[in-house]
């Protein structure tokens, strides 16, 4: 495999040589001894790659996927030419990207057997909170759960028995063993001295495969006792004790990532010691003497919480154990736990990739390929899925509508289709790493590529809609055109194709020479070798002389979307999902480990070879259904297609959408029956078997009775019934053998259209799913006899509908068999009966308390908790007599809709239910459903402010934002709205130019030093991708550190919250003073003013007095009356550091004198040429912190750091010298605590930690991340990717 050349982070646009390792971490890991950095470099792939059939690309993949599951797969011939377009396209420029892994190939060291305290981190001391005052502390779940009681916090010594209870021999194994591995992972417990080994490459099992055969084996009594005498023996000499075959602790113990990645697969594949696991590293973090330890301990921690969720009976402890922590690392823990309580457990344990970022703090970065050769970082974490990283990329590139859009990740000879729904991006990263390893390399090696492409159309697909994306899906079928993935069966189709290419790409510029190296490039082999040059040139010369005459006008943007239309209609196969079948059933044959192909002209069915057997369009579908593992498709004529698949849901799934969405886009109905036999259709001239043209989509009709259409048969437009019409699924005008068998089965058998028809107004109810996943009634023989007796109708009969009786097990058959979940389960019923009016509330909670508390934030926690209060709530609002209780009912279903939403199953019934209900709220719920199905789950329950401004006609909530012009605006965003699009509104409705620079920020006024505002101390960084409300809820919980808002017994008020909310400039990339005049009064100038006031730029005497009479002018015009209070006061002009250079008056004269040279000028003017006498300074466009040193002793105690877009500048506090700048890439890392921040600069053996004390690390780091992800993005932009990219160089 030929090798690029790599760019370490610290080199970029300096020098293209590799970057020696530097030996300086920020990390707590300083001693596991693997280096690593931030490198864009590529390795070549074959050219040979395969492809996976519906790979877990699902919209609903599977919550808890089988552990090690395979993505990667070799199925496909025509991956060749797939993989052949996307090799082709990353060979396309010089220089390559591979995983930012320009990393030695050293192997991973074991902590130090010395336990030191030591500074090993960033990180300074601090003391975690004694969460024992909390009614879910942490001291008493140990006191209430574990088997030895007061052993909640730090030990070194061997566990007896594991924490928590455990019936299986195997669990209690499992966790003795992970005890050891996890005082290694922090450094408590040495390493055992197993001397010099040699391990032939490859030859060392998957970790997978490791922990599933240590749970195969059968486990006795005595190999219990034995293996605890074995654990005691270990910890008296833990180096050199020499003890070995102590079941699940393999006998070579590897590096610091094998470690990680071995305790953390005994949690996945385990889910019955994830609670003992999670114990066992809180304990560790109680009390904990080490910071080193502690931080280690914090990093396992997140990584945990990224791959597993706690059970529900831990939980709620351990959210409040974060919320007592540190804020430092428990929120980033929360953060990552909350999302794994939604995505549920991954499959596979966390990546190198994974592993570096946690260490360091950072974020992950993954590189994108688009198809017109644009390169893209996307910000990711453990629990990023495909539809949210599908979801960044469109909103970043500006595409509207992702519908069709994959992500595709490639390893040498494989390349899979990942989809874009619930499967996780880091598991396709891990298993990418383990299949690398197996073949004898290292993680950090793995080649693994991702690229955004088109995987399908949808039927109603409009090219002229979205430019965007259009373009993008050009250059995909123009590349794809090329390679042999797309065959122009004629020569005259490829030719026109040739010409319109060239056009758009050279417009008005035909040179003969270009138009000839336009061609070798781009042509298909065969075609080159069929024909000689010539010929293809004459034949594009003539095209375009025909097809682009002088004085036509026609646009590139119209030519791209005419090819990608034709590309959907001629290449419909070609763009397709396609689902491995095992087995195929239909009336004509039954097929053997098939392949169906979803497009959008039609369902395929081909074999294994892709040679087509059948095909189903969309127009001859009556119903869908599923079991668990096969999709059934009924036709209008009644026969059945049985696809077995693995994938039956996602297959059910995409096809329901497609038929909804032709259903609601058509224009076209079939008449079911004579307008004569339906009474309200007297008078309508229509007969049964009549094409209707509607005036305008069903969708505008859906809610409606009548419907205005023409009969095509006798071109009048008449007014009929709803129940009269058969709606086509179809964006276009059916066929004439179409309508001819449509007519043929309305006269055999009518009552199929009809049925269809009148099923979408049916209320529906959860009889049908009761009867497959209740739970079954637990009567005896004596008590059903006496129920069949009995004149009364027993309610236990019809569980699905409403009961004014409290329940004593779950309803569903999965919540009630799990101990946990059993009495959580009857709260939640409980809760709801007191929410809807339907039970007393005693303890005389408040509604939003009662149902955060008790309703959703249960629902979150769990997805089988989330399924049973679905499915309770339902079973409350069907056939409730009380009208009261059902609009509570439905307020409450409206707010637990727009926060969680459940399986794909009963997400279908869900919809069905409000699809049906005739109250007010229920069309609400059903688009809060499937907005939140389709843009993810939230992480915290409603937030105050979402019940307060809840009313039937608006659900909006009103967010007043502060401006640096000191101005206050209210703005009405939905309650899903993301922060990113929440910048958006704000920045368009201000009319700024360019929103990616400015950002949303929770200002806090009860910590630390001033920043932006005068009256602020903190600003905390809204995520981009985050829901507003949630990151709203997450600083309150984790910053403004307010007790509980409401206790038993008390009612509920509104708390007044110590929050502004800020919009303000963050990214001083663009701000040229005089370019966009708009961001430079209103952002710019009002940003730096109080820099310069506080005197942090270095000015001298002639531009201080110049910038004075600017501000001057700015602020008050040409009234000089202010000017009289500067001998009093100078603060409101002169900078801090320059008020005892002059006296008052002195000061007052120069300016006076000054402002003469403005009297003609504006305040804006003055604005404007006010920034660009500071953007002359290196200090214009900077972010100041205030902090203090002790490392450098050539550098004074107090020190001002200034961060902008060319890097991080020191300056002397005192008189504002530069000491020294460091441009970011010769910052490999960086770390924070909640007192000091951790610098690393410079290169190689001269790279030093700086550490500054400072209570605002966290704007230190989130500053600095924003301007190093900005500048690899610039950086990468168009060049080929391949892996990931974190960022931070540390020693691992």
């Amino acid at each position: 495999m030929a090798e690029r050349k790599s760019k370490n982070i610290s080199n970029i646009s300096v020098t293209k040589e590799r970057a020696v390792p530097a030996k300086i971490s920020a990390s707590a890991f300083d001693d596991d001894d693997r280096h690593f950095d931030t490198s864009l470099a590529a390795d070549e792939t074959s050219s040979r790659t395969s492809i996976k059939r519906g790979s877990t690309s699902t919209d609903v993949a599977e919550l808890n996927p089988k552990f090690g599951t395979s993505t990667l797969s070799k199925s496909a011939p025509i991956a060749e030419k797939v993989a052949a377009a996307l090799n082709e396209q990353a060979n396309a420029e010089e220089n390559g990207v591979t995983n930012g892994n320009g990393s030695t190939d050293r192997d991973s060291e074991g902590p130090s057997s010395e336990h030191s305290d030591e500074l090993a981190s960033s990180t300074s001391s601090f003391e975690l909170s004694d969460p024992s005052s909390s009614s879910s502390s942490w001291a008493k779940f140990a006191q209430t759960y574990f088997q030895t009681k007061g052993c909640h916090s730090y030990s070194c010594s061997a566990l007896q028995q594991p924490l928590l209870p455990k019936k299986d021999r195997g669990d209690h194994l499992a966790s003795l063993a992970s005890w050891v591995t996890i005082l290694r992972i922090m450094g408590d417990l040495p390493d055992a001295d197993v001397g010099d080994t040699l391990a032939v490459a490859g030859t060392v099992p998957a970790v997978v495969t490791t922990v599933r055969e240590y749970f195969q084996r059968k486990y006795t009594k005595k190999d219990v006792e034995e293996t605890q005498k074995r654990h005691s023996e270990l910890f008296k000499d833990p180096a050199h004790s020499g003890v070995t075959s102590i079941p699940f602790l393999p006998e070579r113990s590897g590096g610091m990532l094998d470690k990680v990645q071995y305790v953390t697969a005994l949690g996945i594949y385990r889910p019955e010691i994830r609670d003992e696991l999670y114990c066992q590293v809180c304990r560790q973090l109680t009390n904990n003497p080490s910071r080193n330890s502690t931080v280690r301990g914090w990093v396992l921690l997140s990584l945990f919480a990224g791959s597993f969720a706690p059970s529900e009976r831990l939980a709620p402890c351990f959210l409040q154990f974060l919320k007592d922590s540190s804020p430092v690392f428990a929120e980033k823990v929360e953060r990552l736990v909350r999302r794994t309580f939604i995505s549920g457990t991954r499959g596979f344990p966390p990546s190198w990739l994974e592993f570096q970022a946690a260490k360091n703090g950072k974020p992950i970065l993954i590189p994108i390929a688009l198809m017109n050769n644009h390169r893209m970082l996307v910000t990711a974490d453990s629990v990023t899925t495909v539809q949210e990283l599908c979801h960044q990329i469109c909103d970043r590139i500006g595409i509207i509508d992702d519908s069709g859009f994959s992500v595709y990740i490639t390893l040498m000879q494989r390349i899979s289709c990942l989809g874009h729904g619930l499967h996780r991006i880091m598991d396709a990263v891990a298993e990418c790493e383990q299949n690398t390893k197996q073949m004898g390399m290292r993680e950090s090696s793995s080649a693994w590529r991702l690229y955004f492409r088109k995987e399908y159309f949808v039927p109603w697909h409009n090219a002229k809609l979205d430019e965007i994306s259009t373009e993008l899906v050009y250059h995909q079928v123009m590349r794809g055109i090329s390679v042999g993935e797309y065959k122009c069966d004629k020569e005259e189709v490829l030719v026109l194709m040739a010409a319109q290419r060239y056009f758009c790409e050279s417009q008005d510029s035909f040179e003969p020479m270009n138009l000839t190296s336009f061609l070798n490039s781009w042509l298909p082999e065969e075609s080159k070798k069929a024909k000689d040059m010539a010929f293809w040139e004459e034949q594009v010369k003539k095209a375009i002389k025909e097809e682009f005459p002088k004085g036509k006008k026609v646009t590139a943007e119209s030519l791209r979307a005419d090819i990608v239309t034709y590309a959907k209609d001629k290449w419909h196969s070609q763009f397709s999902r396609f689902y491995d079948a095992s087995k195929v059933i239909s009336p004509a044959m039954t097929l053997q480990n098939g392949i169906v192909g979803v497009n959008s002209k039609q369902i395929d069915i081909m074999d294994e070879k892709e040679n087509a057997r059948n095909h189903i369009t969309f127009l001859e579908i009556g119903t869908v259904s599923r079991t668990r593992h096969s999709t059934t498709i009924t036709t209008l004529s009644g026969e059945e297609y049985v696809m077995h698949s693995n994938h039956s849901e996602d297959l059910h799934s995409h096809l329901t959408t497609f038929l909804e969405g032709l259903k609601r886009k058509s224009k076209y109905a079939v008449v079911v029956q004579d307008s004569s036999q339906l009474e309200g259709a007297i008078g309508v001239n229509v007969a049964k078997g009549d094409l209707v043209i509607l005036d305008g989509p069903y969708e505008n009709y859906i809610d409606a009775d009548i419907i205005t259409g023409m009969c095509k048969r006798t071109d009048k437009i008449s007014v009929m019934p709803r129940d009269l019409l058969y709606i086509l699924p179809t964006p276009e005008e059916p066929a004439a053998d179409s309508m001819g068998m449509l007519t043929m089965q309305l006269k055999k058998d009518p009552t199929v259209f009809i049925n269809l028809s009148a099923s979408e107004k049916i209320e529906h109810t959860l009889e049908a799913y009761s009867k497959v996943h209740f739970r079954p009634t637990s009567d005896n023989t004596v008590t059903k006899v006496l129920k069949q007796v009995s004149f009364r109708k027993e309610k236990s009969a019809t569980p699905w509908q409403f009961s004014k009786d409290p329940i004593k097990k779950p309803l569903l058959r999965k919540t009630a068999f799990k101990e946990e979940l059993r009495s959580t389960s009857c709260r939640c019923f409980l809760a709801i009966q007191q929410y809807m009016g339907d039970a007393i509330n005693k303890d005389r909670l408040a509604e939003s308390e009662l149902m955060n508390k008790y309703i959703i934030n249960p629902a979150i926690r769990s997805r089988h908790i989330r399924e049973e209060v679905y499915c309770q709530l339902i079973k409350q609002l069907t056939n409730n007599p009380d009208k009261g209780s059902t609009e509570k009912g439905f307020k409450l279903l409206y707010f637990l809709t727009s926060t969680v939403s459940p399986s794909y199953e009963l997400t279908q019934h869900c919809e069905a239910f409000l699809r049906g209900n005739k109250h007010k709220l229920a069309k609400i719920c059903l688009d809060s459903l499937r907005r939140t199905k389709q843009d993810g789950c939230r992480r915290y329950p409603p937030h105050t402010r979402e019940h307060e401004s809840f009313s039937y006609s608006t659900q909006k909530i009103s967010i007043q934002i502060r401006f640096p012009f000191g101005e206050q605006q209210t703005f009405d965003i939905e309650p899903t709205a993301r922060v990113g699009s929440f910048r958006n509104m704000i920045a368009n409705k201000l009319g700024l130019a360019v929103a990616e620079d400015y950002g949303i920020f929770f200002g806090l006024q009860d910590r630390g030093s001033n920043l932006y505002s005068s009256s602020l101390a903190v600003l905390i960084n809204a995520r981009e991708t985050e829901y507003f409300m949630d990151a709203l809820t997450h600083v309150e919980r984790f910053w403004l550190r307010q007790p509980d808002p409401i206790s038993p017994g008390t009612s509920s008020t509104t708390q007044k919250m110590d929050l502004t909310i800020f919009f303000m400039k963050k990214l001083w990339v663009d701000a040229v003073p005089g370019e966009e005049v708009l961001s430079d009064v209103e952002f710019h100038f009002p940003q730096e003013v109080p820099n310069y006031l506080r005197g942090y730029h270095k000015c001298k005497m002639e531009e201080t007095v110049k910038l004075s009479s600017l501000l001057y002018t700015a602020q008050h015009g040409q009234d000089l009356a202010a000017l009289k209070n500067l001998e009093k006061d100078q603060s409101f002009l002169i900078p801090q550091t320059m008020h005892g250079e002059k006296p008052g008056n002195e000061w007052k004269s120069l300016i006076e004198s000054s402002l003469q040279n403005n009297k003609s000028m504006k305040s804006e003017d003055a604005k404007i040429e006010f920034l660009k006498i500071l953007s002359t300074l290196p200090t214009y466009g900077s972010v100041f912190f205030e902090v203090k040193q002790r490392s450098v002793k050539t550098y004074p105690k107090n020190i001002l750091l200034a961060v902008n877009k060319d890097g991080v500048i020191f300056l002397d506090a005192s008189n504002k010298g530069i000491l020294a700048r460091y441009g970011y890439n010769k910052i490999p890392n960086w770390a924070y605590d909640e007192n000091s921040f951790t610098l690393v600069v410079g290169e190689s053996s001269s790279a030093v930690k700086i550490y500054l004390e400072t209570n605002v690390g966290h704007n230190l780091d989130d500053i600095v991340m924003c301007y190093v992800a900005w500048m690899m993005n610039k950086h990468i932009k168009k060049r080929p990717s391949a892996a990931g990219v974190t960022v931070g160089e540390s020693s691992c």
